[in-house]
């Protein structure tokens, strides 16, 4: 493998593409992480590569035709009648009606089939934060996924001779729609760690030896000195390296982190920094993508840092001087907090010895 190991995936879809404005997922959410990158000088460490929209053919690999067909036709008329709409769950408030909604989704999972290609041939790390939409089932829209990306990716690997996948999310919510999917295959592992009474409410700790399930329901104010203590449980870490992964998934969900108002929890992007680096001591084929956040900084700070981290260069997260002027012009309903705009790590570190 060349040093220049890491890819980072990405579709201009993203770039001003609206859920509606009262909608909870921010716009430019992707592509903040995609320019700022460029900003900071990964662009001479990283190869970045522009994905093309997976098929229909490649959807329906895990997708119910039928649905397909209504989301392309939802995006290209704008509207939906009612008994689709309860049907599909489309045109509600969580899963609205917009312009991109299939095309988006669409490029998502497209951005995780270059990544199997990617990560067969001469990529060890493969960066794709466009992608992570685990509440889609194979015949509805929930949770404002549309179509689960990470459930094609890992019908892919398998197909491509894979039989040790693990998948891990650290989304605040659980990842119902890849967990129960995979529930009786033992050739993936999945892990979701969730804050227990959030959407959609997984309260039941699981440790499923035989099926390779790890569903751990947090606490309020679940923060990075307890997730220390969590990785070393039989349970997770030593679990896992007995699983020994020939390929990781990382759904990276920022909604998890203490400043994203959805969730309760504390944790710091630290924590994940933490996690990507524990992965990497496992193994060299690691996919780590995007999922929930709905604070437009503490997404940005956190997704640059797990690139930094997978692609071994911390050093270029210092914030140079047109990195802070662009990180400042974002707007939204809130202001920032003076730190956001000055540096990308939390503060306090407690994973540094």
């Amino acid at each position: 493998l060349s040093p220049m190991s890491t890819a980072f995936i990405y579709n201009d879809i993203f770039r001003n593409s609206n859920y509606g404005q009262k909608h909870p997922v921010t716009v430019n959410r992707v592509t903040n992480v995609y320019d700022l990158s460029k900003i900071l000088g990964f662009k001479n460490k990283v190869d970045y590569f522009y994905n093309e929209i997976a098929s229909d053919e490649q959807l329906c690999t895990f997708h119910n035709k039928d649905y397909i067909n209504i989301l392309k036709l939802t995006e290209q008329s704008q509207c939906i009648n009612k008994e689709a709409s309860l049907k599909y769950n489309l045109g509600t408030f969580s899963n609205p009606i917009f312009k991109e909604m299939f095309r988006r989704h669409a490029s998502a999972a497209g951005a995780l089939l270059l990544a199997t290609k990617l990560i067969k041939s001469k990529y060890n790390y493969i960066f794709s934060p466009g992608s992570g939409a685990h509440h889609a089932r194979q015949n509805k829209a929930s949770g404002f996924c549309y179509i689960n990306d990470i459930a094609i990716c890992i019908k892919r690997l398998k197909n491509e001779g894979y039989t040790k996948i693990l998948y891990y999310d650290m989304d605040a919510h659980y990842g119902d729609g890849v967990v129960e999917y995979f529930r009786k295959d033992t050739q993936v592992m999945t892990i979701s760690i969730h804050q227990h009474n959030l959407w959609p409410r997984n309260k039941k700790f699981e440790f499923n030896k035989d099926y390779k399930i790890v569903n751990i329901p947090l606490r309020e104010k679940f923060s990075d000195k307890n997730f220390i203590n969590l990785l070393e449980e039989d349970f997770f870490y030593p679990n896992i390296i007995k699983f020994d992964p020939e390929v990781i998934l990382m759904q990276m969900g920022a909604d998890c982190l203490k400043e994203d108002k959805f969730s309760d929890l504390d944790l710091s992007n630290n924590s994940m920094m933490y996690i990507i680096k524990k992965m990497k001591d496992l193994n060299s084929k690691i996919i780590v993508m995007g999922g929930g956040g709905y604070n437009p900084w503490v997404i940005l700070r956190a997704w640059i840092y797990n690139l930094a981290t997978l692609s071994d260069n911390e050093n270029l997260i210092t914030l140079n001087e047109s990195a802070k002027q662009f990180i400042k012009k974002i707007k939204w309903k809130e202001k920032p907090k003076d730190i956001w705009l000055k540096t990308i790590k939390d503060v306090p570190n407690i994973f540094v010895k």
